[in-house]
């Protein structure tokens, strides 16, 4: 068999090529066409010299995968090379929104809530012993804790959708930025030569937003800004100042190409900005001389820092800054991760990331193929640190998907991500599962991209139909990727819904040509005719399976009228024709902007749903739970790989997470999100922890650590389900880092009784609204008879005691110097372990020591009421510390013959709803 190299993008172009041949002579637009350098992901084996010897020009590259360009005339000779094993065109990925608030998760408020319910950060604690806190008026020289970990001294890469830089997430305390590096690949375009050409000429092409396709007329080299600049402003829609060229003359020296005026102004986003090609290109002089054009402007702490100084003070907002987020994605999963802050930010008290003092580097990418690895690249090798400078741990958090692929790895971006992680230390990559696990309803619209799989096996010699559900409205293209294996060969036709009507189509059969173009085929009649274009081919590489790709494109209409594709059931039918039964997998392509075509219920299948590049083999993919019930969501993505491997790997929260609401203004600078893409950044700011923990961690020993110490999943399943969606589990960030720590640093922590402190945004406690948190601690201190009594004396006297520690000098010291607030918070947020110690020591000191002393001050400064229940249950309360409350149900537990029923023993334990948000700060 001869297998197909080329995507089917790729084979529609060389096709194009073949019947331009055909005709006599050759026009300038089909020369055009000829000539230019097509934007392509290569998998290679062997020398990429040779490949490079017969056109390919290469931009960068890793162990396996090569991006770079090829003349369109040259990719079916490239392809044949024995050592190039795939030619990808530059495929489209998308981010993995959308972030709309939950209506099962009531009670936050996403403009001003605290995310917690609490104000339960650890330097929250720090700030507030050391008397600048507020109610910590009469505590100037209480002790402070440890710093735990917050991510410092470790990088977290994020590449999504940019990041707002004036939010008061991503500044430090001084007001500068966090972020060290911003590249943002929707601007700034360098065309660059390698190999010392000294002559020459080229051509240009470009398609200003909302036109059509342009060239610039032939410029020959070297050439100067100067008159780079002249020919593409003459193109149209191009106006004086839109595009301001810089360096040069080319090829000496690379020309910058900059899109200014229209093109930066506020409301357009740049990512709509077009990449420059380039075409008719013929070098003379040099070796083996080629011409590259890279997209990506690198801004410095320097230019943002600049621009926050800059700024109004609020509410007044700032400038649009030349890189933005205009999604929100990017910044609402920066600050999952990484983020510090809430309105009158910037203050650690109040922290709504995980690793809040670790280093941001942030790429803005144009959601393709070759962007998102190139941004994946540049993150894990540092190129802002100073030659030779040391260079810090880094996890790289991805939250991007696409559907298109054959969903087992073997995507050459999923390579080029594999080979970012083979043999290298120090660093780590987190994916998403994306959000199409779940199952959608007919005639109902869908928050998530949900029912976007069905499979099924077609009896040898037989038929199986699939009905896919296209709901009104829909314009855009529907794209099927369907992949079976083995020596079946399948035959592919649609039927349209009843309306349509007209003669049936006509069906497609597997192509044995790898180069053989799409078929067209109509369905319907006149006004109703929709044009299909489906491709069939067999052996695809890398995995040799067999493809079908099928567009169903819009009915056309006649102005002001819309483009659509006709609603209701479009039925699938595969007939396989030698004789052996065949399994296959379906994905249909969501749409960003409108309700994606879904299959029927009865054919949707919520597994192997996980999305690319998430079915990557090396780095760590995520699925999303909900914080509130611990349940799986619907929309995370399920496996197993379409060649059966545990993906996701484990779970983390994903329902009703609050975080920098991009473009926000104090006080509105919060919003709830739901998806994987709000689960995978939770799991990257762990990681750094981890990192800090111990930053000569390699990304196996990561995982590892991460599925080893996961909580079950609820319900229960076996963690080799492979098609559960949960992996190993929930992500249990502070059993993570004690096993990341060197044994001897592990070892301790464990010996002296000393609680490992995390940021509060660590727990999943802290995503759930206090309410619901609240009752959760509720039910786990119900399970024991000790956490009942204990709860009880703690809610009876509640008022009394937070009013006493807010007024009396020698209650408040006491309560801080023995660590109060950390205490509350670590009752409130600690509901992973439910039968956790109570920590026997903090900052160093004896928790039993520091309760005596508050009890005495308590007894001496509270009401006769008071001083009974301290006098009743003193002995019983300093029996806590270092202990399990079910330790102490035994005989001489609370429930045994020392048992002394007291007045706060008589109070419902339902009390505990007044242990709220101020006991934190009291």
């Amino acid at each position: 068999m001869t297998y197909t190299k080329l995507d089917e993008t790729l084979i529609a172009r060389v096709h194009t090529l073949r019947q331009a041949a055909l005709r006599q002579g050759e026009d300038d637009d089909a020369r055009l066409d000829r000539t230019e350098r097509v934007k392509v992901l290569l998998q290679y084996t062997g020398d990429l010299a040779v490949v490079e010897e017969a056109g390919f020009w290469t931009e960068f590259r890793t162990a396996r995968i090569a991006a770079g360009t090829i003349a369109a005339e040259d990719l079916e000779r490239i392809s044949a090379l024995d050592n190039v094993v795939t030619v990808h065109g530059n495929r489209p990925t998308r981010p993995g929104g959308p972030a709309a608030p939950p209506p099962e998760l009531p009670g936050v408020d996403a403009a001003n809530a605290d995310p917690a319910g609490v104000d339960p950060g650890l330097d929250a604690t720090t700030a507030r012993d050391g008397g600048d806190g507020p109610g910590t008026p009469f505590a100037p020289d209480v002790p402070t804790i440890p710093s735990g970990f917050t991510g410092r001294g470790v990088v977290v890469g994020v590449i999504d959708s940019g990041i707002d830089i004036f939010h008061p997430a991503f500044r430090k305390l001084d007001g500068t930025t966090r972020i060290v590096s911003l590249l943002d690949l929707t601007l700034r375009q360098t065309i660059a030569a390698t190999g010392s050409p000294t002559g020459g000429s080229l051509r240009l092409r470009w398609q200003p937003p909302g036109l059509s396709d342009q060239a610039t007329g032939v410029l020959a080299l070297p050439l100067t800004a100067a008159d780079a600049q002249a020919a593409l402003s003459a193109l149209g829609g191009v106006t004086a100042g839109d595009v301001v060229v810089t360096g040069g003359p080319l090829p000496a020296q690379p020309l910058v190409i900059d899109f200014e005026g229209q093109f930066i102004r506020a409301p357009f986003d740049t990512g709509r900005i077009n990449p420059i090609r380039l075409t008719d290109v013929t070098l003379t002089g040099g070796t083996r001389p080629t011409v590259t054009v890279t997209r990506g402007r690198v801004i410095t702490p320097a230019e943002i820092n600049a621009a926050l100084a800059a700024a109004p003070p609020p509410p007044t907002p700032p400038q649009a800054f030349v890189s933005r987020n205009p999604d929100g994605h990017g910044s609402h999963v920066a600050g999952i991760a990484a983020g510090i802050g809430l309105p009158g930010c910037c203050s650690p008290d109040r922290v709504t990331g995980i690793a809040y003092e670790a280093d941001l580097a942030v790429v803005r990418t144009t959601f393709d193929s070759i962007a998102d690895l190139q941004a994946a690249r540049h993150v894990v090798e540092q190129p802002w640190l100073p030659a030779g400078a040391p260079k810090p741990p880094v996890v790289v958090n991805i939250s991007i998907f696409g559907t298109t692929t054959a969903h087992d790895g073997t995507s050459p971006e999923e390579q080029g991500l594999d080979d970012l992680l083979i043999g290298a230390t120090r660093r780590s990559i987190v994916l998403i599962a994306g959000n199409t696990g779940g199952r959608a309803r007919p005639n109902q619209f869908a928050q998530f991209s949900e029912g976007q799989h069905a499979s099924g096996t077609v009896p040898a010699n037989g038929s199986v139909t699939v009905a896919l559900d296209i709901l009104s409205g829909d314009t855009a293209a529907d794209i099927l990727a369907l992949w079976y294996p083995g020596p079946g060969r399948l035959n592919f036709t649609v039927t349209a819904p009843q309306p349509v009507g007209g003669p049936a189509m006509a069906p497609v059969v597997p192509n044995p040509d790898p180069l053989s173009p799409s078929v067209r085929r109509t369905v319907g009649q006149g006004p109703t005719q929709h044009v299909l274009f489906v491709a069939s081919h067999l052996g695809v590489e890398p995995n040799r399976k067999n493809r079908i790709i099928a567009q169903i494109s819009p009915a056309p209409a006649v102005a002001p009228l819309q483009s659509r594709i006709a609603p209701g059931v479009w039925t699938i039918t595969l007939t396989e024709t030698q004789g052996t039964a065949t399994p296959f997998d379906c994905w249909t392509n969501p749409s960003l902007t409108e309700q994606p075509a879904r299959f029927v219920p009865a054919d949707q299948d919520p597994t192997r749903t996980v999305a690319s590049p998430g079915t990557a083999r090396l780095p760590l993919t995520v699925g999303a739970y909900n914080p509130a019930n611990d349940r799986l969501a619907d929309f995370s993505g399920r496996g197993p790989t379409a060649d059966f491997r545990l993906k996701p790997e484990v779970c983390a929260p994903g329902v009703g997470i609050v975080s920098a609401k991009a473009g926000g203004i104090h006080p509105d600078l919060l919003v709830a999100g739901s998806g994987t893409s709000q689960a995978a950044p939770y799991v990257t700011g762990v990681i750094a922890l981890m990192f800090q923990a111990n930053n000569d961690l390699d990304h196996t020993t990561i995982v590892g650590h991460l599925t080893s110490t996961c909580l079950p999943p609820v319900p229960p399943v076996p963690p080799t389900q492979l098609d559960s969606g949960w992996g190993f589990g929930r992500v249990h960030p502070e059993r993570a880092v004690l096993a990341a720590m060197p044994a001897p640093l592990a070892e301790s922590f464990a010996a002296a009784g000393e609680p490992l402190i995390l940021p509060a945004a660590a727990y999943p406690a802290a995503h759930v609204p206090p309410n619901v948190r609240t009752r959760q601690v509720l039910d786990r201190l119900a399970g024991s008879a000790t956490g009942r009594r204990a709860a009880e004396l703690c809610t009876a006297h509640l008022d009394e005691a937070r009013h006493l520690v807010d007024t009396e000098r020698r209650v408040t010291v006491a309560w801080h110097r023995m660590h109060g607030p950390l205490l509350v918070r670590r009752l409130l947020l600690s509901e992973l372990a439910h039968d956790e110690p109570v920590p026997r020591t903090l900052g160093g000191r004896p928790v039993a020591d520091g309760l005596a002393r508050l009890l005495d001050e308590l007894a001496a400064a509270g009401s006769p009421a008071l001083r009974e229940a301290v006098a009743a249950h003193r002995d019983f309360l300093l029996r806590l510390p270092g202990a399990r409350l079910s330790d102490l149900d035994g005989p001489d537990g609370p429930d045994g013959p020392d048992h002394r029923e007291g007045p706060d023993d008589r109070h419902d334990r339902h009390d505990l709803n007044s242990l709220d948000d101020r006991t934190e700060l009291s």
